[in-house]
């Protein structure tokens, strides 16, 4: 029994040296490349490209789980900068933002909003990626003066399930929690994130522009802890957004993914557009979850449509 309580215990340490060594790592590959500002009592990391000094129209992407400000960088704004002022700000928790208490999508968006103010921003485009979907609606219906219109990629908008799946409780149990995050979570994560990767784009193939994106911050044991928080309380948060909906006046553009199979188009995007009045909708086949790197063609086509129909020009 000591025998085995020794062995166990060099293996935990070993998982954590590990853990740590990958987490530097994760750091060095992929480094704050925006700015920090304080906004809502939180250190917040922002990325922007494009003009601001002009009038030209403000893009705001908000990133889902498992990613961070990082994935637009190196995905939609090269292809937006030059007539948008585009911006991304990690969610808290996630990239290089402070978590704070910033749980639900609409604490969430509190702190965006708080971030928009900070730096100056009025009545943005949200765009809003599968969790950041959650993250943009809550937006517009919070602060619908504040919001010019909306632009969601393969959202997840409504309630979808009964409890939790089997990875998140362990994860995000009290005391065997921490354990497993700060041991197990980061090695085994690094061993299946090009399968992760693989699934997420399915029945296509990975883009080589995701070879870039900052994964591997999301693996480090702080921000897989956020992401497990934030999945963890989604699906009730929905349950009492979702009725919300259609009370949005502003407009909204959906693109999905026939195929995605991270987040159902039909228990999600189809429904929000039948709930949304005058909401768009572009349905694209085989991209996968991510359409934002394997279709930006109808990405770009939905943002320039929510910006013709909220009477602003890209420049």
């Amino acid at each position: 029994m000591v025998t085995a309580l020794i062995l166990v215990g060099f293996a935990l340490f070993g998982l954590g040296a590990t853990t740590a060594h990958l987490t530097r790592q994760a750091e060095a590959d992929f480094p704050a490349t925006g700015r920090m500002i304080t906004a809502g009592g939180l250190q917040q990391h922002v990325i922007e490209r494009g003009d601001a000094t002009d009038d030209r129209p403000v893009l705001v992407m908000i990133h889902g789980a498992y990613g961070a400000a990082g994935d637009f960088a190196i995905s939609l704004m090269p292809l937006v900068e030059g007539r948008f002022h585009a911006v991304a700000v990690d969610r808290p928790g996630h990239g290089y933002s402070e978590r704070g208490e910033a749980a639900t999508p609409e604490r969430q968006a509190q702190a965006l909003h708080a971030a928009m103010i900070a730096l100056g921003i009025k009545r943005p485009i949200l765009l809003g990626f599968s969790f950041g979907g959650a993250v943009a609606l809550s937006y517009a219906l919070q602060y619908p003066n504040d919001t010019a219109a909306v632009v969601l990629i393969n959202p997840a908008s409504h309630p979808w399930r009964d409890g939790l799946t089997l990875p998140f409780g362990i994860t995000d149990a009290p005391l065997l929690g921490p354990v497993v995050r700060n041991t197990l979570v980061t090695p085994v994560g690094h061993l299946l994130k090009d399968a992760g990767a693989e699934r997420v784009f399915r029945p296509g193939s990975v883009p080589p522009a995701f070879s870039q994106a900052p994964l591997a911050l999301s693996l480090r044991p702080v921000s897989y802890a956020a992401n497990t928080e934030d999945i963890r309380q989604l699906d009730g948060f929905l349950r009492r957004q979702a009725p919300l909906y259609p009370d949005l006046r502003l407009p909204v553009e959906i693109v999905v993914d026939e195929n995605d199979p991270s987040v159902s188009p039909d228990i999600h995007g189809r429904r929000l557009a039948r709930e949304i009045a005058d909401a768009g909708l572009i349905v694209t086949r085989g991209g996968g979850h991510p359409l934002h790197f394997s279709r930006p063609d109808a990405v770009l086509q939905a943002i320039d449509r929510a910006a013709q129909r909220a009477g602003l020009r890209p420049r």
